[in-house]
């Protein structure tokens, strides 16, 4: 997209990259952290922080000098969610999907290079699902990210990832643009993805997508998890999976149904 540098908010920038530097790896940040993560002064970056601290979006951690997310950037998120109709419709759905496989279930959407788990419904049976609302993983390291990116054209993808610092987490995992780019090129399309140890060598997952039945865009995805050991692979890769693609299917008409733009 072309922008007119004209319009820019210098101040603003670095203000909105200052709550992307907070991650799941780094929930709390000094001044001086945030100002090499932002490329700014120490000052700029303390100046910064205070006005994010003041307007809510940032606390000090206890009594340190380091700082984190408040609760005001959730606000933010959810407001965005609720524009879009998804976390009430998607409750019943997860709901009935965790009751007929005992599984943690989630809701997860794409933000940039990044999957974040949405909405979930804690598993009945013996595992307990350590992903909560908000996790964000890389997109290019998972089934559910994979599934995700492969709305986009390859044009998207490679400007997406441009000047991208690859890792790996399992073996399968794309290393390089080109392999993420032959990946996409295999689940394109398909109704779900599984993940027999794919992301955490422990765990199993299967992901199926969300679409807008208006013009048929991916919004969202289902997902399943839980250890490997808790189905044989032949049911998980069958049963399982058939049921995570019903409640996709149900979400996606349940949306088209109650809100017109679906």
């Amino acid at each position: 997209m072309d922008t007119d540098d004209r319009y820019i908010v210098p101040g603003l920038v670095r203000g909105l990259a200052a709550l992307q530097a907070f991650s799941n790896e780094k929930k709390e940040l000094s001044v001086s952290e945030l100002a090499d993560i932002i490329g700014s002064n120490r000052s700029s970056a303390f100046r910064i922080a205070y006005t994010l601290e003041h307007c809510g979006f940032l606390h000090k951690s206890g009594d340190s000098r380091r700082y984190a997310l408040d609760s005001k950037v959730l606000e933010l998120g959810f407001t965005y969610l609720s524009s879009l109709d998804l976390l009430e419709p998607s409750r019943p759905v997860l709901a009935r999907l965790r009751d007929d496989t005992s599984l943690a279930c989630h809701l997860v959407i794409r933000q940039g290079r990044d999957i974040v788990f949405v909405d979930r419904c804690q598993a009945t049976g013996p595992f307990t699902s350590t992903v909560g609302i908000g996790t964000r993983w890389p997109a290019h390291a998972t089934v559910t990210g994979q599934q995700l990116l492969s709305d986009l054209t390859d044009e998207a993808i490679r400007e997406l990832y441009q000047d991208y610092q690859w890792e790996t987490f399992t073996e399968g995992t794309p290393g390089n643009l080109d392999e993420l780019i032959a990946r996409i090129h295999e689940v394109r399309g398909l109704s779900a993805l599984i993940s027999w140890g794919y992301f955490n060598p422990g765990m199993a997952a299967c992901a199926s997508p969300v679409y807008r039945l208006s013009d048929h865009t991916m919004i969202a995805s289902v997902s399943v998890s839980c250890p490997i050991s808790a189905f044989p692979r032949e049911e998980f890769e069958g049963r399982i999976k058939d049921e995570v693609v019903t409640a996709s299917q149900v979400l996606s008409r349940t949306l088209s149904i109650n809100n017109p733009q679906f």
